[in-house]
């Protein structure tokens, strides 16, 4: 029993959970729309705030990337509204960052290099030096 144990009794346990909700599903009497209409917003924003997350986390930061996944998942809802949604989000922000940075010390960055303003800046390109290097004498001396 060591260290990976755990997780992979929890992944068993899981497995099994959804075997067992699937049969009952498909045991069950089948009615056209028995649940009714699939809330397509809410099935994409939820899919597409998870991607962002993933490939978002070390560019822009995890209290950013937080920021913005939970105003798109409270989005998805018909319910929510950004009086409640903002509040929600910058106090998950907060948090995450608070106990996955600091508690837990992940190296993760609060804020990522895209919103550094060097990031985004033109480099600069330095002026070819007007100077030759100087040329190898052939010991003679003038």
């Amino acid at each position: 029993m060591g260290p990976g144990y755990f997780p992979i009794i929890l992944s068993v346990l899981m497995i099994l959970l959804g075997l067992v909700i699937a049969g009952l599903a498909l045991r069950g009497p089948t009615m056209e729309h028995s649940f009714g209409q699939v809330p397509w917003r809410g099935v994409l924003l939820l899919i597409g705030a998870v991607l962002f997350f993933g490939f978002a986390l070390r560019g822009l930061g995890l209290a950013p990337a937080v920021l913005v996944v939970v105003l798109v998942t409270a989005w998805s809802s018909r319910y929510a509204t950004l009086r409640s949604s903002l509040p929600l989000s910058i106090g998950l922000a907060v948090f995450c960052a608070f106990l996955f940075i600091r508690l837990l010390g992940l190296p993760l960055p609060l804020t990522g290099p895209w919103l550094s303003p060097g990031h985004w800046s033109p480099v600069a390109i330095a002026p070819a030096s007007s100077t030759m290097p100087p040329a190898a004498t052939s010991g003679e001396s003038r």
